[in-house]
């Protein structure tokens, strides 16, 4: 051995002396014991005080570690490895050196793909659009026509189950216990399966027109493959439907909060979902779902919805629903609705439906309908209808209707205000222009008041003011108004008149009775403008000769106002000559006790 060999030799052996001892110190740092007892006490000072008991030194970036976030901590006699672990929750890496522990941020994994091939177990032929997920890592995808996939996998925590699901097939599962990227083939067996009632359900929001729009077929396709796993989760952020947080399998999950960009696709919300263009949601909402154009929910909605364009829930709302356009529940709403254009329910309400041009309820209910054109409601409502133009109730309502235009109703127990009122049966009040009833209990109050099943009549009769006069009576006996006009056959006394009036007749027999009337009357005297007033308080015996006819008499008081008027001549002048007359405190008012008797013919069906 030469002197060069021998120098060599000691100088490694003292290369190793002095390495040694620092090896031996440096993993020694990671398994000294420490004592830990903090209540609500920096991180800074819990690093300070294991530095202090271990003789060693932190290093570490301050915009890793925020030192002053307040930890409670209880560690005896305890590794400074697994302290940290339960300080930091396995986030970083430590490095040793010297005598200095490096905090480093955890080493990133790289992901590696899951390939393969679906075949039909029968036939060995491709299955396409079978989904491929895993329920740990809330990872999919779906089989190409030739069957085959590419999973991308993030996490390496083996093992990695994945299930195989298609609708038709029954449910596969495959481990994966390392990162093997060859080419495995999976052999899927058909079953007759009956689908599950809320499944199809849940798939009801995605086969709508906006469904379809925004919703691309993939998507639907895994939806419906794997519509009975969901998951609920604390948050969901997306750009569009499959481009998010949750990546495909956002269908299949239920968030608490949840951000969408353009438009969002979720299994349901537990508390808030937000997204400047759209929601979709195949299960339930609740609290509060908000959306620049769009929501569709596919389940019931418990708190507010509301949406620039339109809201479409598939089950019920109970809460509040405000749509720019239109808001459409399937069933029940328990609350208010809202809407720009129209609003619908389609089982029944009880609260308030409001909007801007049509309002269409279903299946009844109680509380208030109010639109500005047209409101339409099926089944048993209570409550109110108003509407610009015409209200609408297709069944038996307990409500007051009030419409600028026409109000219809089949069945009605309450008040009908319009221009124009009809209803199949009356049992309630009619006020309005023209009111029409095909059997009434209650009054039509109007110009002109048609009741087919009633005792309307034309009436010619005569009286003390003039000769001949026409009425048409209009109503029931309960209550009627009546239309006349009269006139007289003296060319020395002219007197023309017309009038208006409301009436009641009695029938304590079968064919003699009694009725009562008031009637308003105008008398033309040569001048148009100005026109005495005659108030009439009439009262008659009638007598049924037959079916369709009564022969009536009776006693009548007049008040006459002149206001002033000036008999021209050739006219009849007032009160009549030969009936006693009082006089009412001022000159131009008198009045008289006059007469009335004539004959009806009732048109009527009784």
């Amino acid at each position: 051995m030469n002197q060069n060999s021998i120098f060599r030799s000691i100088l490694r052996l003292a290369v190793i002396w002095i390495m040694v001892p620092c090896g031996c110190f440096a993993q020694q740092i990671l398994n000294k014991p420490v004592d830990i007892s903090v209540k609500g006490q920096p991180v800074s000072a819990v690093l300070r005080s294991m530095s202090e008991q271990g003789k060693f030194y932190f290093s570490y970036n301050s915009n890793l570690i925020s030192g002053d976030s307040l930890v409670t901590l209880n560690a005896s006699r305890q590794p400074v490895k697994q302290v940290l672990e339960i300080l930091f929750h396995n986030r970083f890496q430590y490095k040793e050196k010297g005598d200095y522990l490096i905090i480093l941020p955890a080493a990133k994994e790289k992901p590696f793909h899951v390939n393969g091939r679906i075949l039909d177990f029968e036939t060995g032929q491709p299955v396409d659009y079978a989904s491929v997920y895993s329920r740990q890592l809330l990872v999919s995808t779906l089989s190409e026509d030739d069957g085959g996939f590419r999973l991308r996998i993030k996490d390496r925590a083996f093992p990695v189950y994945l299930t195989i699901s298609k609708v038709g097939y029954g449910d596969t599962t495959m481990v994966i216990t390392q990162a093997d990227e060859t080419e495995r083939t999976l052999r899927i067996q058909q079953k007759a399966v009956d689908l599950d009632p809320l499944i199809v359900r849940y798939a009801e929001g995605e086969s709508t027109w906006l469904g379809r729009l925004f919703l691309s077929a993939r998507l639907r396709a895994q939806s419906r493959n794997i519509g009975r796993f969901f998951v609920a989760l604390p948050y969901q952020a997306s750009l569009t439907p499959g481009l998010g947080t949750h990546g495909r399998m956002s269908g299949q999950v239920v968030n608490k909060f949840s951000l969408n960009l353009a438009g969002g696709y979720t299994a349901g919300v537990n508390g808030v979902e937000i997204a400047g263009g759209f929601n979709i949601s195949k299960e339930n909402v609740r609290y509060v779902q908000l959306a620049g154009a769009f929501n569709v929910v596919s389940g019931h909605v418990n708190g507010v919805q509301i949406a620039g364009f339109s809201n479409n829930v598939l089950d019920s709302l109970h809460g509040v629903q405000v749509s720019g356009f239109s808001g459409m529940v399937r069933k029940r709403v328990d609350g208010v609705q809202v809407s720009g254009f129209l609003s619908r329910t389609g089982g029944g309400i009880d609260g308030a439906q409001i909007s801007g041009a049509i309002s269409l309820i279903r299946n009844g209910g109680s509380g208030a309908q109010i639109s500005g054109g047209y409101n339409q409601v099926r089944g048993v409502f209570q409550g109110v209808q108003i509407a610009g133009a015409a209200n609408n109730a297709r069944d038996s309502i307990r409500a007051t209707q009030i419409a600028g235009g026409i109000n219809i109703a089949r069945n009605i127990k309450g008040v009908q205000l319009a221009p124009f009122n009809y209803a199949r049966r009356m049992r309630g009040v009619q006020v309005g222009i023209v009111n029409i009833a095909d059997s009434s209990s209650g009054a039509s109050i109007g110009l002109f008041n048609i009741v087919r099943k009633s005792t309307s009549n034309i009436s010619v009769y005569a009286t003390d003011v003039a000769p001949l006069n026409v009425a048409w009576k209009m109503g029931t006996h309960k209550f009627y108004s009546l239309l006349m006009a009269g006139t007289g056959f003296n060319a020395d006394k002219k007197v023309q008149t017309f009038g208006a009036g409301i009436g009641r007749e009695f029938y304590p027999f079968r064919k003699t009775g009694f009725f009562v009337e008031v009637v308003s009357q105008n008398i033309y005297q040569g001048d148009w403008e100005k026109m005495p007033s005659v108030y009439r308080l009439q009262i008659a015996a009638t007598y049924k000769p037959g079916k369709h006819f009564l022969l009536f008499a009776g006693p009548s008081y007049t008040i006459y106002d002149g206001d002033g008027a000036e008999v021209k001549k050739g006219y009849k002048s007032f009160p009549p000559s030969g009936y006693p007359n009082i006089r009412l405190g001022s000159s131009n008012v008198t009045s008289w006790i006059g007469w009335q008797a004539g004959i009806s013919w009732r048109y009527g069906k009784l």
